[in-house]
């Protein structure tokens, strides 16, 4: 059970005081450039139509910020170059665009990719995914605007996605003390249609459909080691998140994670281990199999046939059936209802499953057809062999009979059904819930209700998860998950407030891109197309004028201050990026600096 925590603000940064933004015009300086090879901009196929498949392409930031380097950014362009920018040079008339790596291009057409996306997981490693199914792991040596150390490309792995699109949301770098053994996590967010999803347990166990939820968001928290010079694969976890992920984040020292989304969701996939509720004791005597048949199963000199019956709502996706050469595994929703070794191998790949009306039927195939079964599965008693499909029948129909004159529930029918439900008395799924997973136990240890929306997350500082703001009353809190090195509860830190960011955001409907610098003087918000609008909190000191309040005559020296620009482009905004002296901004072909304090 996940321990309930609460967000709680500070009061000394809130200023109830706060009386609104005053429109400024004073110009600022705007520097435009051209990049040296257009901006990447992959859009969804004719197969993407999810509302996650939009939001995954259509809110990708192409700018990409570096932690560790508060005077580089970089891009990537459409034939896969990744570019440094230096930022001390955007205001002179000679920019440097360096390309630093290429991108290995393993086809000319990218259709329903992902855009590429980087991840620096400390000062001297990144991650890189060309947005079709393949990780790069990259020694780029410490980044700075000076260093043209080439990049090199360490391990390739295409372990995560056997070609499927995913995106990288985040990484970190663990040196364990007294070792030399590293670990890199990596989180990467893939959108899958529900029945391509490799699951341990059924999807139904968190309201996955094909009507509700044919696509489905899958969190994959995947970990390499670097070991005496190598880098290698050591785990992976997967989480379905059907109904929407907005945050995800790797806590150091990547032994958990942060995830806001909205329920239910949890982990269906562990490489090292299985996640399904195990099988209970198998352990039992004749006696007792006899009142506890759990399946039925007959043989022919080139087949076995397996049969199984649920409730007939029972839908494909409450199941997962696994076969192999030498084992047998069916999970019912989460828990494991037949596992073990067949009593002989199989052709897996001539062995089949169906169901229909809540029975399920498994053709296993022999390899070797002069063999006959003693036994389906080693050590398991509760399977009942019978001649062919029609005694299995009888046989079952005989079962339940039993089954239902059973004291306990008197043969009558059940007092209520979920059918009875009218769509008013539905479940609200709209709450947004913080949570933390840890790696070591799969289990969610802690949980706190959003109170308010989710407005946008920016970088911290180097081997921090990254912050996010929450609308609290009209303002914009920024919240820093805690790591886990600190030796006390579990929470959520509150370190800054913009000043009625909540209010103003709720306004701006064309809004792509909110960003903020790290020491939170102002808030950028940035339309798809044309108009940034910048607002200055009271504690920056770039005011440009002193302002004096008309009915007492008392000098204000620092006042909110609002400030609108209009991008000489008529290309949609792909990027936007903010440090304490620059607001980037990113389109196909241009990159505009908006010098907003002076250094």
């Amino acid at each position: 059970m996940e321990k309930i925590f609460e967000l709680r603000p500070k009061k000394d940064l809130l200023d109830p005081t706060f009386e609104g933004y005053k429109l400024s015009l004073d110009a600022l300086p705007v520097y435009k450039h051209e990049v040296p090879v257009a901006v990447e901009h992959l859009k969804p196929s004719d197969e993407q139509l999810s509302y996650s498949h939009v939001k995954t392409f259509g809110l990708h930031n192409h700018l990409i910020e570096d932690p560790w380097s508060d005077e580089i950014a970089f891009f990537i362009s459409k034939d896969l170059q990744i570019f440094k920018i230096n930022l001390h040079s955007l205001a002179s008339q000679n920019p440097e665009f360096t390309s630093v790596w290429q991108i290995p291009q393993r086809s000319e057409r990218r259709d329903g990719w992902f855009n590429a996306s980087l991840s620096f997981a400390s000062s001297e490693l990144a991650v890189v995914t060309d947005g079709g199914g393949v990780l790069h792991i990259i020694d780029t040596n410490i980044r700075t605007s000076t260093n043209s150390h080439t990049w090199e490309v360490k391990l390739s792995n295409q372990i995560m996605g056997s070609g499927e699109p995913f995106k990288v949301i985040h990484s970190i770098l663990n040196a364990e003390e007294g070792s030399q053994l590293e670990t890199l996590s990596v989180l990467v967010l893939k959108v899958e249609s529900i029945d391509q999803v490799e699951s341990q347990i059924a999807l139904s166990t968190f309201g996955c459909s094909e009507k509700e939820t044919p696509f489905i968001n899958c969190l994959e928290w995947v970990e390499y080691e670097h070991k005496d010079g190598n880098w290698s694969f050591k785990q992976l976890k997967r989480l379905a998140i059907p109904h929407g992920l907005d945050y995800a984040s790797i806590l150091s020292p990547g032994k958990s994670i942060c995830l806001i989304a909205r329920e239910p969701f949890g982990i269906i996939f562990d490489s090292t281990k299985n996640v399904a509720a195990p099988l209970p004791s198998p352990q039992m005597d004749e006696d007792e199999a006899e009142n506890k048949v759990a399946y039925t199963w007959a043989e022919t000199p080139e087949e076995v046939t397996l049969w199984v019956n649920f409730d007939k709502q029972t839908s494909k996706h409450d199941l997962v059936v696994k076969i192999e050469s030498q084992t047998l595994k069916i999970v019912h929703k989460n828990q494991t209802y037949l596992d073990g070794e067949l009593a002989h191998a199989i052709s897996v790949d001539t062995s089949t499953w169906t169901l229909s009306d809540g029975k399920l039927e498994i053709i296993l195939s022999k390899n070797n057809q002069s063999l006959n079964w003693s036994h389906l599965v080693l050590n398991d008693l509760r399977g009942r062999k019978v001649l062919d499909a029609e005694t299995a029948a009888e046989y079952e129909t005989v079962l339940n009979t039993t089954k239902d004159t059973q004291p306990g529930n008197g043969g009558r029918p059940p007092i209520f059904s979920s059918e009875q439900l009218e769509e008013c008395d539905d479940d609200m799924m709209d709450e947004t819930y913080i949570f933390r997973f840890d790696g070591e136990t799969n289990q969610f240890t802690h949980k706190a209700i959003l109170s308010g929306q989710l407005l946008f997350f920016t970088e911290s500082a180097p081997g921090l998860a990254p912050a996010f703001c929450l609308r609290h009353d009209v303002d914009g809190l920024i919240w820093q998950p805690m790591g886990d090195e600190l030796e006390q509860p579990w929470g959520c830190l509150h370190t800054a407030a913009l000043q009625a960011l909540g209010y103003i955001q709720a306004s701006k409907e064309q809004r792509k891109f909110t960003v903020a610098p790290p020491d939170m003087t102002y808030a950028a918000l940035c339309d798809a197309f044309t108009h940034v609008y910048i607002y200055r909190q009271p504690n920056c000191s770039s005011t440009g004028v002193e302002m004096v309040h008309r009915p007492t005559g008392r000098k204000v020296g620092n006042i909110a201050r609002q400030q609108v620009l209009n991008i000489d482009s008529s290309e949609e905004c792909l990027g936007a990026m903010a440090t304490n002296t620059f607001l980037l901004i990113l389109t196909s072909s241009s990159l505009f600096a908006i010098r907003v304090n002076s250094d």
